[in-house]
């Protein structure tokens, strides 16, 4: 799935390219890094990657090796489960007998190994008819992620039995969740064989069933796009949590071993870029002198940030604009980002 706006990344993201189509870390984009490390695990023709109509010819720079016909445009957002019907659709078309595997595009995850372990783990208890997600262990009190409560004893190896599905929490509720020892963090993976989750679409979203029945069987048809907008536009714009997962009984979840970044805002790059000896996050050419406990990046090599004096701020120099500020503010500016995009819009 690559067809978020990344909103939280102003303005180093932005409506044209969003999160996952940029190189945070240095490693290549969020993309490329999500195929990436699908090699060896499935081969490109059968990866999919489901993204906005405008990005199609961006995914396909970014990640050559997919074929072509695997890039496909949702004519808008319909939320997870839009894009997760779709793509049901679309490869039960292919392979009525097939397995899926989602994947968000915009996670780092540097323990291949693992991953791909746990992920295999997965679509074995997958292929015993069961609905399968994964499970972080959270290594802080988050608030910024949903959980996933799960039985205390594993039916086998990393997998346990699902109890419920959580949203984010208080502060104070995040920190009985990592106490207690049997709630992990809700990575927005999942792995089902392609009938099964058709027939669960059926039964309680219908409408997307329908879509991605009528899309599958047509993709490739030069109407194709035109049917695309129809069939999408009345969909319930709903996550595939709220619409589906929360409503199915019988859930397993594998417990991963592999390191995960959601990297859901300019707080999260602290643990992919580091701290330097005044406890700064920094990336890009900056100069500075007397600061501390900040996070600093630039963007153009030939547009610098300067810095003096400035403590527990996030300072980005970007392409697109300008952020500066205090870090405990973070979480409250994203109406103000909206309004610069939209002021943005006008100007071009």
């Amino acid at each position: 799935m690559a067809g978020g706006s990344g909103t939280r990344f102003w303005p180093y993201s932005t409506p044209k390219k969003p999160k996952q189509f940029l190189d945070l870390t240095g490693n290549g984009t969020m993309l490329q890094m999500t195929v990436d490390r699908l090699k060896g695990l499935a081969e490109p023709e059968n990866i999919w990657v489901i993204t906005g109509e405008r990005f199609i010819d961006l995914v396909s720079e970014q990640c050559p090796t997919l074929p072509k016909k695997n890039i496909v445009g949702e004519p808008m957002p319909r939320d997870t489960s839009g894009a997760i019907a779709l793509a049901a659709g679309l490869v039960q078309a292919v392979d009525k007998d097939s397995t899926m595997v989602v994947l968000p595009a915009d996670h780092v995850i540097n323990d291949k190994e693992n991953f791909q372990k746990n992920i295999l783990e997965a679509v074995k208890v997958a292929k015993q008819n069961k609905f399968v997600t994964i499970g972080v262990p959270p290594t802080y009190p988050a608030e910024i992620y949903g959980y996933l409560h799960c039985k205390d004893q594993p039916e086998s190896g990393n997998a346990f039995s699902l109890e419920s599905f959580i949203e984010k929490p208080s502060k104070e509720k995040a920190e009985s969740y990592l106490r207690d020892g049997s709630y992990f963090w809700n990575a927005g993976m999942f792995i089902w064989k392609t009938d099964l989750l058709m027939k669960a679409l059926e039964k309680f979203l219908p409408e997307h069933a329908e879509m991605a029945i009528k899309l599958g069987n047509a993709y490739g048809q030069e109407n194709w796009s035109e049917l695309a907008s129809q069939t999408f536009e009345p969909l319930e714009k709903i996550s595939i949590d709220f619409g589906l997962m929360e409503k199915i009984d019988d859930i397993a979840m594998v417990k991963a071993t592999f390191d995960w970044n959601d990297v859901g805002g300019w707080l999260a790059l602290v643990e992919l870029l580091g701290l330097d000896e005044n406890k700064n996050s920094l990336q890009g050419i900056n100069v500075t002198e007397d600061i501390s406990n900040n996070i600093i990046i630039t963007q153009n090599d030939s547009r610098p940030t300067l810095v003096k004096g400035i403590s527990d701020c996030i300072i980005v120099n970007a392409n697109a604009g300008t952020l500066v500020c205090n870090r405990n503010d973070i979480e409250k500016i994203k109406p103000l980002i909206e309004d610069v995009v939209k002021k943005t819009k006008k100007c071009e």
